[in-house]
């Protein structure tokens, strides 16, 4: 496997750990096991996965489990944990969810929405999937004022995200020394 090909691995792993997160954090007590049960996995190797500190890791099989438990097909989840979008002709299901089918109000929104322009696919298609997490844990269409504030603030947290993500992996700048005080007082 090529450096690349791992790293598009370790990007489609690391999505589908942190969506699973989401999805059991707002879930009813018992939400992880009925989901391992669904899977097929033991409540553990699920617990262990979902783990801050994790000694397994979403193989292939089990995320091909992922994909058909959200509803589709594998080649559509890599194009979402990868910012790509999931063409319906490369794919043998439709996709589950688009803005298109959202409720009217989210999807005059998605579809009128001004994107800032540091924020990168990859993110963008990460904060639509936040809102289709909203609409499924809240339950109902808001109005189209309230869903272009709860995109604006979804998209602010991913933008303080890249921003975090800079920060730790610039270099910090060093500081200069300044010239003592008797330094300073000598020359006069």
């Amino acid at each position: 496997m090529t450096q690349d090909e791992h790293q598009r691995v370790q990007r489609i792993k690391e999505y589908v750990l942190a969506r699973l997160r989401d999805e059991l954090a707002c879930g009813p007590r018992g939400a992880q096991a009925q989901l391992a049960k669904k899977l097929g996995v033991s409540g553990a190797h699920l617990s262990n996965m979902l783990s801050h500190s994790p000694t397994r890791q979403p193989g292939e099989d089990f995320r091909r489990k992922v994909a058909a438990h959200w509803g589709v097909s594998y080649g559509q989840l890599e194009a979402i944990a990868l910012g790509e979008e999931a063409s319906p002709a490369s794919t043998s299901k439709p996709v589950s969810w688009r803005a298109e089918d959202a409720p009217p109000n989210l999807s005059a929104v998605l579809a009128d929405y001004s994107w800032m322009p540091e924020l990168p696919n990859d993110l963008r298609a990460v904060v639509r999937e936040q809102a289709r997490q909203h609409l499924r844990f809240g339950g109902f269409d808001y109005s189209h004022d309230e869903w272009q504030r709860i995109l604006t603030g979804l998209e602010r947290e991913a933008l303080g995200l890249l921003a975090r993500r800079v920060r730790t992996s610039s270099p910090v700048p060093r500081e200069t020394k300044r010239p003592s005080k008797s330094a300073k007082t000598r020359k006069a």
